[in-house]
């Protein structure tokens, strides 16, 4: 009896026994993941993105672990630590996820989390560019032209920028036209220089944007044309927020090139250069915003006949800026501008209580 019993308890409690739960699917935990990233169904929130990334770069999935690296590269919803990034890049770069492959290169380039070596960057790069990343070709290039981590090749490094420049890469149009420019492991050629440099500058790099109104200034690599250059040289003056946050550098160290250039044209006495370099005064692209300096171009230009610059001295004095307000002198201006076509000009004509200037 006893023993039956004991026997009986024993399959009692085996049959009791709760069996082990088999780990959640880690796809399923990046999702999750990745709902709480952008917010789809689920309010935002990069705390909770960060643990489920975690739980599913814990069970080796490779986006995961690129996600929570890039995560603890900026801090974001986790306190930064460049050390944790790199070691979350590594895992997911091992499993060949090009751009956590290039961020870890980039890590290796600064010094950030791990020790700076340029070689481990270049070989970083080289797996992500071989995949087909325009950014880790880019940079693989810039490393042959420069020797940073492999031997100086420009021919290698042509290669690798017309690859990225192939992706429509404006950075690497721009540079292969640097070389073309500068004959720099290429024979010169300001035409190919021109071409490319206008590549890049269709896709509003400003740099090469600048390049392309000195080009058209000086009639190098393609037909001296100022109404051109004015044209470039003004895209490449405009430091609106949404550039500078896109090219930091540009605004905070290159503009002023930009405004010089038109101010070697505007002194020429060339008026679309004198209306141009106004704009850029009164709207502090390239400079500090000075008014009365755009008041004194405007009126340069305007003084030639050029209807814009008629048009915008009108507005200046009607406003009062930059200058004493006048409106009798801005309604002259005003019907200047009006006479030749310019809408803008009738309507503050219009709001003046003028009468309506006779097109010609």
């Amino acid at each position: 009896m006893v023993a039956r019993f004991c026997i009986a308890l024993v399959i009692l409690l085996s049959c009791g026994k709760l069996p082990a739960q088999p780990a959640e699917d880690p796809q399923a935990q990046f999702n999750r993941g990745s709902a709480y990233w952008y917010g789809q169904g689920v309010p935002q929130d990069y705390l909770e993105a960060a643990k489920w990334y975690l739980k599913a770069a814990e069970q080796g999935h490779a986006e995961a672990q690129y996600h929570l690296g890039q995560m603890f590269a900026i801090g974001q919803g986790i306190p930064l630590n460049e050390a944790e990034a790199a070691k979350w890049y590594r895992k997911a770069a091992d499993q060949g996820i090009p751009l956590a492959q290039h961020n870890l290169g980039t890590m290796y380039v600064f010094g950030q989390g791990v020790p700076r070596d340029l070689e481990e960057a270049a070989k970083w790069f080289r797996k992500a560019a071989d995949q087909g990343l325009a950014d880790a070709q880019f940079n693989l290039g810039v490393a042959y032209r420069d020797s940073l981590g492999v031997a100086q090749d420009f021919r290698e490094a042509l290669a690798w920028f017309r690859k990225a420049a192939d992706q429509g890469y404006a950075q690497a149009q721009f540079t292969i036209g640097l070389m073309y420019s500068d004959g720099q492991g290429v024979p010169k050629d300001l035409a190919e220089a021109a071409a490319w440099f206008r590549k890049s500058a269709d896709q509003m790099y400003p740099p090469a944007e600048f390049n392309m109104g000195a080009m058209y200034a000086e009639g190098m690599g393609v037909p001296r044309d100022l109404e051109q250059a004015v044209e470039w040289y003004s895209k490449a003056a405009e430091s609106k927020p949404s550039r500078c946050i896109l090219f930091p550098e540009w605004c905070t160290q290159k503009l002023p090139q930009a405004q010089d250039g038109l101010r070697k044209l505007a002194d020429t006495g060339y008026p679309p250069a004198q209306h141009a370099l106004g704009i850029t005064y009164e709207n502090g692209w390239g400079s500090v915003q000075i008014e009365a300096e755009a008041v004194y171009w405007y009126r340069k230009a305007a003084e030639q006949g050029y209807p814009p610059a008629e048009y915008d001295l009108g507005r200046v004095l009607a406003d009062g800026r930059g200058v004493r307000k006048n409106e009798a002198e801005a309604e002259a201006w005003f019907r200047r501008a009006a006479e030749k076509g310019i809408r803008e000009a009738q309507t503050r004509l219009e709001t003046l209580g003028a009468p309506m200037a006779p097109p010609k």
